[in-house]
């Protein structure tokens, strides 16, 4: 027995201590319901937990841009539908004047009620807006705009491009195949004969010329062919390719010295016509020959340094497509129109953008939205006059385009709203998984956990008990001693 050191006490209060820091970490869990409270409780889990928790906090972000996404688009479209029906007001209006039974007085008083309804969509195309952002006048839909007729449309532009002006030089047209025959059609060569019968290719595509087929039955043979395979076949009286332009004309019956012309249907290098036959005889009774010939890309250069574009920017052309491109992915595509070779054209583009919607929870998880100008001049009804029986109706073909073109616009925004529709239900079922792996890894199991805090506690108790006790023996020796 010694006294000096108190052994049995100090094991029963380090185990005591032991229980107790267990409890502690048990109560910890049980007050805040979390299984991982700092890094120490589980590292590795922590890093999984966190990196869940940030996308389930991005997703439920996701999901109220989302929302907001379908209240701007339910705007929009609100407005719209104020325009439908005041267009359809014009129109109603454009045929009622139409009729022979009004006079100038009554047409004017038609045009007084068309200008106010043409204010009032100028005003909705203005001012119509969603936190702070227009809508419908054109600043959500970024495009260029030529500033002459060279170029028919603008195909496409990449966001990036910065606004300016852009100068593009249109040196040549765009070509179509055209493959014409070298001599005229030889009606002694039909009906067709076992000598010339035979089967003609054309772009891959054949078609039997049977013995008995008259001229006209080859003709609608070759025209038929020539439909599936993306050219036109037509015929001609006359021909000079030095000189005279050829007289051309569909026709259904053949007549002496007519030669046959086939020309691509589309413009450019890629569309070509390709003629080949089993027997030459058969060509030569058409006036053909076997050959293959291609049409021809536009050829465009953009000014040096001009507008956001480096002076490394290159252009490549597919048809009358031009594309320019440089170095910093800056991209802008037009259609250049028949004639325009020789010329420059100057491109506007405004500093404007489609509207980003972020609907995930991670970069690049965006969707745009486009909606284009809409105020009575892009809609083609700013110069409608009533005033004459003529004005109106022409003004009713305007305003079935502006008509036309609206519901194109309302189908648009009808498919956006559908499709955040299924984002927000999807981002309510990924953040509802996402949460339920989270709530594995990071949420304490309460059951467990109390489970654990009874027994320890029990465990605990028992500790001080026999620490109490193994403090009583030093007394024990004393009491000895002193007997």
């Amino acid at each position: 027995m010694k006294i000096n050191h108190n052994i049995p006490a100090l094991r029963a209060l380090h185990q005591l201590n032991k229980t107790n820091t267990v409890m502690d970490k048990t109560m910890e869990r049980l007050s805040s319901g979390l299984r991982i409270n700092r890094a120490a409780d589980d590292a590795a889990g922590l890093a999984i937990a966190q990196k869940m928790d940030t996308q389930v906090r991005g997703l439920k972000q996701a999901n109220r841009n989302a929302m907001d996404g379908i209240s701007l688009i339910q705007t929009a479209e609100g407005a719209l539908n104020e325009v439908h029906a005041m267009l359809q007001r014009i129109r109603e209006l454009a045929v009622q004047v139409s009729n022979g039974t009004y006079d100038a007085t009554d047409r004017k008083a038609v045009q007084d009620e068309v200008k106010q309804l043409q204010d009032e969509i100028q005003r909705i195309s203005d001012h119509i807006e969603f936190n702070e952002r227009k809508l419908l006048n054109g600043e959500i839909d970024r495009r260029a705009f030529p500033d002459d007729e060279t170029v028919a449309t603008i195909i496409s532009l990449s966001d990036t491009v910065q606004p300016g002006t852009y100068t593009l030089n249109i040196q040549n047209d765009a070509a179509k195949a055209i493959a014409t025959t070298n001599g005229a059609v030889n009606f002694g060569s039909f009906p067709i004969t076992a000598v010339n019968a035979g089967t003609i290719n054309i772009n891959g595509e054949e078609v039997k010329i049977e013995v008995g087929d008259t001229a006209d039955e080859v003709f609608n043979k070759l025209r038929t062919l020539c439909e599936t395979v993306g050219v036109n076949i037509t015929a001609h009286v006359s021909y000079d390719d030095t000189t005279n332009p050829p007289t051309y004309g569909a026709a259904t019956k053949f007549g002496d010295g007519m030669f046959l012309k086939l020309e691509a249907k589309e413009y450019g290098a890629e569309y070509s016509i390709d003629i080949n036959a089993t027997n030459s005889k058969l060509l030569a009774a058409l006036g053909l020959q076997t050959e293959k010939v291609s049409g021809a890309d536009a050829v465009a250069t953009i000014s040096p340094a001009t507008g956001g574009f480096s002076a490394t920017a290159t252009v490549a052309t597919k048809g009358n497509v031009v594309t320019v491109t440089d170095i910093d992915g800056f991209e802008m595509k037009f259609e250049a129109k028949q004639g325009a070779a020789g010329q420059s054209v100057n491109v506007k583009v405004l500093d404007a953008g489609p509207l980003d919607l972020q609907i995930g929870a991670n970069e690049g998880q965006f969707m745009e939205i486009r909606i284009q100008n809409l105020s009575p001049q892009a809609l083609g009804i700013d110069k409608i006059n009533l005033s004459t029986a003529d004005g109106a109706q022409k003004a009713i073909t305007v305003v079935d385009e502006a008509i036309n073109m609206i519901s194109s616009v309302r189908s648009k925004l009808g498919a956006y709203q559908n499709r955040l529709e299924h984002t927000v239900a999807n981002l309510d079922v990924a953040a509802e998984n996402m949460t339920a792996s989270l709530s594995r890894i990071q949420d304490a199991d309460m059951a467990e956990e109390m489970s654990e805090y009874t027994q320890k506690n029990v465990i605990s108790q028992a500790g001080m008990a026999m620490l109490a006790q193994a403090n009583q023996r030093p007394q024990q020796i004393l009491q000895l001693l002193q007997g």
